[in-house]
């Protein structure tokens, strides 16, 4: 986490904020999707929230219509709830992740969801909370993904 906190003050100093931050990587997103890594995706929720949080997709029912979410999880790396034995299982993880955003073009999308919302992963809170951010996608796209 050292070398994480390291890497986060360097990129802060470099482009004066999270704001710049979040653009930069928002005009990367633009040109080339394919630069974006899970390292990416962990330094963003890692400069919202100040932790690393895991995140999962999950289906929603809901009036007859099927949407996917990504959900940022109150469980933090480190942690003693935390799924992922190391930091490189919690990366290869986030790598998935954003493999499955960058198929279906919803990196833009969710890192504006992520800079816009004001909501906070709350751990030790029943029920847990999580931060949903919801997937554009079409619904032949959603029965591909899920079935």
């Amino acid at each position: 986490q050292q070398e994480l906190a390291n890497r986060r003050q360097q990129q802060t100093n470099q482009l004066g904020g999270s704001e710049m931050m979040m653009e930069s990587v928002e005009e990367e997103d633009d040109d080339d999707d394919e630069e974006f890594s899970g390292y990416d995706m962990r330094d963003i929720i890692f400069e919202k929230w100040g932790q690393c949080f895991d995140v999962e997709f999950q289906r929603v029912d809901s009036y007859g219509f099927r949407t996917v979410y990504l959900n940022i999880l109150p469980f933090r790396l480190g942690g003693r709830t935390f799924r992922h034995e190391t930091e490189l299982d919690y990366l290869c993880h986030l790598q998935a992740v954003v493999e499955i955003l960058l198929k279906y073009n919803q990196i833009g999308y969710i890192l504006m969801q992520i800079d816009e919302t004001k909501k906070k992963p709350r751990p030790n809170t029943s029920p847990l909370v999580a931060v949903p951010l919801r997937l554009e996608l079409t619904p032949e796209q959603v029965d591909k993904i899920l079935g």
